[in-house]
């Protein structure tokens, strides 16, 4: 039977405290990266929600399904933001909408505490987590670090280097009104190897062809604002006046 539509799907996201829904966090984030060392021990898990951070679960029924969990972190200014460290959604379910609810929930979180900037990273050779991350929730990138992670052996980042590129999520009406302008101009377009776009393991040539692209933009004082699904490119630009530094 197929996947009911997005609309059709009863997903309820709510903060996990009880260390029974915990254990279904750590256990929901092995099973998605494919190994369980990876995984944060609920015993971390209980520490982030009880000083002062949050783990969120989403549950279809009673199944979970997703899940997201972050910290207050703190830049080399003294500015605060919410750092979030993990979210993950099950294969089945990454176009239902799900990780677009733990992201919202994660953002009220955040604003509810005062701040107004959210931080995590991702792996610039996935595609799917570009789009969504840049171009639906309108966030930026002006940092990138190869091989942030060392060498793993889960199933998402086996034999692979683990470059991550930090993303940084304006929360503030202000600046994110300057950030929707400023996509609507445009900018340089950065492409992605043709080997990246195609499904299958991704050849490590083109993985460091797509590291060197994306560091000399950065390395020129741009921003990577928006991923365009339909040319196979990221897009740089200068970033406004009246940001702050990045964060990490």
């Amino acid at each position: 039977m197929a996947n009911p539509e997005p609309s059709v799907r009863r997903i309820a996201v709510r903060r996990a405290r009880r260390i029974e829904e915990l254990e279904k966090v750590s256990q929901l984030q092995g099973q998605i990266w494919g190994a369980a060392e990876v995984a944060a021990p609920s015993s971390l898990l209980k520490a982030i929600s009880e000083a002062g951070g949050v783990v969120l679960l989403a549950m279809e029924g009673s199944r979970a399904v997703g899940f997201a969990y972050g910290f207050v972190g703190r830049d080399d200014h003294g500015r605060l933001y919410h750092r979030s460290h993990a979210a993950g959604v099950l294969p089945e379910l990454r176009d239902a909408g799900v990780g677009r609810s733990l992201k919202l929930a994660q953002r009220r979180w955040a604003r509810a505490q005062g701040l107004d900037r959210m931080v995590w990273t991702f792996d610039p050779s996935q595609l799917r987590n570009a789009h969504f991350n840049l171009h639906r929730l309108g966030a930026v990138a002006r940092r990138h670090h190869p091989n942030y992670y060392g060498r793993r052996s889960d199933d998402l980042n086996q034999g692979r280097p683990t470059d991550r590129l930090v993303v940084e999520w304006f929360l503030s009406p202000v600046l994110a009104g300057a950030l929707r302008a400023q996509r609507r101009r445009g900018g340089l377009d950065i492409p992605v190897p043709p080997g990246l776009l195609r499904t299958g393991p991704p050849p490590l040539a083109d993985l460091h062809r797509l590291r060197r692209r994306l560091r000399r933009a950065l390395g020129d004082g741009l921003t990577i604002v928006d991923y365009d699904r339909e040319r196979g490119a990221y897009v740089a630009a200068e970033l406004p006046s009246g940001f702050p530094p990045p964060a990490e």
